[in-house]
């Protein structure tokens, strides 16, 4: 099943603390944004490392790649940036001036948008999974006419997700039921089952 979980927090540790704790243990990944530069308010990856359990370290090739853009110009506040939870991943790809910054299932963008989507556009591919599969199945029927064939569709293919979705405002059809899984055939299998049971239902 597909879980989507957004979360907006303000510049507060224990907030973002609270929020990486929460979602770390029910999603795939967790995309945090923004918090990662040289100012007083960013404290995105205190809260990170506050979340993990874990101290806050310089790390050496953040460093460097740090010193090599900034030069002679570089300060303390911008060697802040070099820091990361220990235990944390770098993440090299050849069009960005520093890597993306990983620890266990938590992946650290910046909040500048144009950066954010640069980074995402980078690592796009080594996240993608197999593609989900979906059908759309409209009913003239209403939620409580087809619960019981919902059930034993839900039970027959237990590799599906199906979800039901009213209507309203005049429509012809009052549900939208939607079958969606990873595996291409009990997605056919499911919606076969489902739309001969609506046929039935409907007369």
């Amino acid at each position: 099943m597909r879980l989507l979980v957004t979360i907006t927090v303000p510049d507060k540790p224990r907030l973002i603390q609270e929020a990486v704790g929460f979602c770390r243990h029910r999603v795939s990944y967790v995309f945090t944004s923004g918090g990662l530069g040289p100012t007083h308010d960013d404290v995105t990856l205190k809260g990170v490392s506050r979340a993990l359990g874990v101290p806050l370290v310089r790390n050496p090739e953040l460093e460097r790649r740090l010193r090599a853009l900034f030069g002679e110009s570089l300060n303390e506040d911008q060697l802040k940036m070099a820091q990361v939870p220990r235990g944390a991943k770098l993440h090299y790809y050849p069009n960005l001036r520093l890597p993306i910054v990983s620890i266990r299932n938590i992946f650290l963008f910046p909040g500048i948008p144009e950066l954010f989507q640069q980074k995402v556009d980078a690592m796009r591919e080594t996240l993608r999974s197999a593609p989900y599969f979906t059908r759309e199945i409209l009913s003239t029927r209403r939620e409580s006419d087809i619960a019981r064939l919902l059930r034993t569709a839900i039970a027959r293919y237990p590799k599906t997700r199906i979800g039901s979705y009213p209507r309203w405002k005049g429509k012809k059809y009052k549900v939208t039921i939607v079958v969606e899984s990873k595996d291409r055939a009990s997605v056919q299998q499911a919606s076969t089952f489902l739309q001969e049971g609506l046929r039935r239902i409907q007369g």
